[in-house]
């Protein structure tokens, strides 16, 4: 970590946030943005000066603190173009809802263009964990030669509809929240916080000393209900496990914890459970607070913020306090560091935790910048074993794979699941399309691999999923419910769906599916990126043997009428780990190598095929077929002259989530029947990123 801005309630900047640390002051005061007629709560942390939106509304106030707080990033770690190449800097942004309900991605877009980043620009959408992943996923595109310097972290912003919805939900606290003690309760912010992150020969190279480390980043899926904490703590703790093993560190190593520290009676005790869980007995005797207290819960920008915290206290050798706690809740830390003034601390390693609706946790080791860096661990071989797909051709790839060698498309709607069928032990009623196409996906790739999710392979098998929008009709009822109810009123099961990780999370309920979930969205292509990114996780990571990396479409009512070519549905790829499948196994004959990945800017896709091809090891004249949304002219500058393309949504429709994990798919069945060496999958379209995914032939 070699730059680091923010903007919170605290103020503009990170002097602003750490100045209020040291001062014991809050960023709470009554909420003069919107009207709050018939609600009981009347307060939050709202970025100082923004009672007034500009012309742009929340969109440019969303873009205008996430422009602020990358800047401050970039300028103190003498970051740019001018000292790193525009398209080897990545970034990656972690939002819950940005600024409103569609193209989530854009926001990235738009910020990339400001700061002239031309590299991959990712959007992670998990609602409260989002920008603690996104500083996983920043860590992991260096760790994989992807970028040679990344921007990470979040941004979202305080609106009318989120308050309301917490307010429906009975969790805001009157008066400001007071994690760990009374009384229960949350209270909302919003803010911008990034991360500078490089490699250390790269920051030295460039004369540039670190800040501290993200020595480790661990992921789990609760399974256990789409907005409440499992009790028992068990998805943190296995998410903070996880993040220890990536980073080396024994649990007696940690000095501080950051917790998510919402507040509120069911999110505190069940974290305390994790870290108890975790360390043993040294956890009656860890350090842990949480930064909510000052800053309020920011959302998907509340992880990054909180990391921020934890590093400036692990510089300055003074740990940040909880605020407002008087006296402990029952099943709650025994050392929360109370408040007013942060504490002199030793501390070298440090732990931070988000946890979010969907059940997604997210988990960070971070570091001081004496701290001794971990060897980094060899790269694990991964396979492609199974796939699922759902979509107007129905539920068999080789339909589709027909209909594509005759010249046809496929006619009609895609025909609901029958999950009932798929999933027998499971209870689909009340789910939105979106939540079945995934499920069903997810459930045909396993039954595809002859895999049963049983006992303690449940915590070894996660999902990642790329999404390009919110399911349009859980964004139907919300709004029906604030039409006919009014905004003080809304159906809180409504809202609890308006997050982009809600199917992952109902897909893993569903599935028992307990390992690594995230969610990605880059608009067009955004299966293909979380194909990489499953990929990247398993040949680096330590909490999986087998990873779900899917994509998704919804339409609308009135886009199905259109029928103008766009395509609802799911695809699922499943990806295992070294020595999941006994030499027995039905999977283990037809399995594939997933022999190289990349990721690019928009429009490099001749860079995202190289990255693929190095890392494979392979010359561009031995792949000559592949599948995706790409014009063969785009690669003829990185594949042999005569290299077939060959593109599912001629026959499927344009599915800007699924139809990239479709094309790696397609690219397997190549290899599996028609005796393919080599075959890869791409994705050029849109403004955020382009993909590659290379599959030989072969054991990995």
């Amino acid at each position: 970590m070699t730059g680091v801005g923010a903007v919170s309630a605290l103020g503009h900047g990170v002097p602003a946030l750490w100045g209020a640390i040291e001062a014991g002051r809050d960023g709470f005061s009554p909420v003069e943005r919107f009207p709050l007629e018939g609600f009981a709560v009347r307060i939050a942390g709202t970025v100082p000066g923004t009672s007034t939106l500009p012309a742009g509304g929340l969109g440019e106030l969303c873009a205008r603190i996430a422009w602020q707080a990358a800047r401050e990033a970039l300028d103190q770690a003498r970051a740019g173009p001018a000292g790193v190449p525009a398209h080897r800097i990545a970034l990656v942004l972690g939002t819950s809802l940005a600024a409103g309900n569609e193209g989530l991605h854009r926001l990235a877009e738009a910020l990339g263009d400001l700061l002239q980043i031309a590299g991959p620009r990712l959007t992670v959408s998990t609602a409260c964990a989002s920008s603690t992943t996104s500083l996983g996923v920043g860590r992991d595109l260096l760790a994989a030669g992807l970028a040679d310097l990344v921007l990470a972290g979040g941004a979202d912003v305080l609106s009318d509809q989120l308050f309301a919805g917490f307010h429906a939900l009975g969790v805001l606290s009157a008066g400001p929240c007071a994690p760990f003690s009374e009384p229960p309760g949350t209270t909302l912010g919003e803010g911008a916080g990034f991360l500078v992150l490089e490699r250390q020969a790269d920051a030295a190279a460039r004369g540039v000393a670190p800040l501290g480390w993200i020595l480790g980043h661990g992921l789990s899926a609760d399974a256990y209900h789409p907005t409440s904490p499992d009790p028992t703590g068990a998805g943190v703790a296995r998410a903070l496990r996880a993040a220890l093993a990536d980073a080396g560190v024994e649990p007696a190593a940690v000095g501080y914890y950051n917790a998510h520290g919402t507040g509120t009676a069911a999110n505190d005790p069940a974290e305390w459970q994790a870290l108890q869980s975790v360390f043993g007995e040294v956890a009656a005797r860890l350090p842990v607070s949480s930064s909510k207290s000052f800053l309020g819960h920011a959302q998907g920008a509340a992880g990054v913020l909180e990391a921020i915290c934890t590093l400036e206290g692990l510089r300055r050798g003074r740990l940040p306090p909880t605020l407002h706690h008087t006296r402990p809740r029952p099943r709650s830390p025994v050392d929360a560091i109370p408040g007013p003034g942060p504490r002199p601390s030793e501390a070298r390693v440090a732990a931070s935790g988000s946890s979010a609706f969907g059940g997604a946790n997210a988990s960070l080791v971070l570091a001081r910048a004496d701290a001794r860096l971990p060897p980094p661990a060899p790269d694990r071989p991964v396979r492609l074993i199974g796939g699922g797909v759902v979509g107007p051709f129905g539920q068999e790839l080789g339909a589709l794979a027909r209909l594509l060698a005759e010249g046809r498309q496929a006619a009609g709607p895609t025909p609901p699941p029958d999950l009932r069928a798929l999933l027998p032990a499971a209870d689909p009623r009340g789910l939105d399309p979106s939540s079945r196409f995934l499920a069903a996906a997810a459930a045909l790739a396993l039954a595809d691999a002859g895999v049963q999710v049983r006992g303690p392979l449940r915590d070894r098998t996660g999902l990642l999923a790329g999404i390009a929008r919110l399911s349009p009709s859980c964004v139907e009822a919300f709004e029906r419910s604030i039409r006919e109810r009014g905004l003080a009123r809304l159906d809180a099961t409504a809202f609890t769906h308006m997050v982009l990780n809600a199917p992952a999370g109902a897909c893993a309920r569903l599935l028992q599916l307990r390992g690594p979930s995230t969610v990605l969205t880059t608009g067009p292509g955004s299966g293909l990126a979380a194909v990489v990114m499953a990929a990247d996780l398993l040949a680096h990571g330590e909490g999986a043997d087998l990873l779900l990396a899917g994509g998704l479409d919804e339409l609308t009512d009135a886009e199905r009428a259109l029928r103008d070519g766009r395509a609802e549905g799911a695809s699922c790829a499943l990806l295992a780990g070294p020595g999941h499948l006994a030499a027995d196994h039905p999977a283990a004959g037809r399995a594939v190598r997933v022999a190289g990945w990349g990721l690019a800017g928009p429009g490099r896709l001749d860079d995202a095929v190289a990255a693929a091809l190095a890392r494979a090891g392979l010359e561009p004249g031995e792949v000559s077929l592949a599948f995706g949304e790409a014009e063969p002219s785009v690669l003829a500058g990185a594949l042999a002259p005569g290299t077939r393309v060959v593109r599912p949504s001629a026959a499927a429709g344009r599915a800007d989530g699924a139809g990239g994990v479709t094309a790696v798919l397609l690219a397997a069945r190549a290899i599996w029947q028609d005796g393919q060496a080599a075959a890869l999958a791409v994705s050029d379209q849109g403004r955020s990123t382009s993909s590659a995914v290379l599959l030989t032939r072969g054991e990995a």
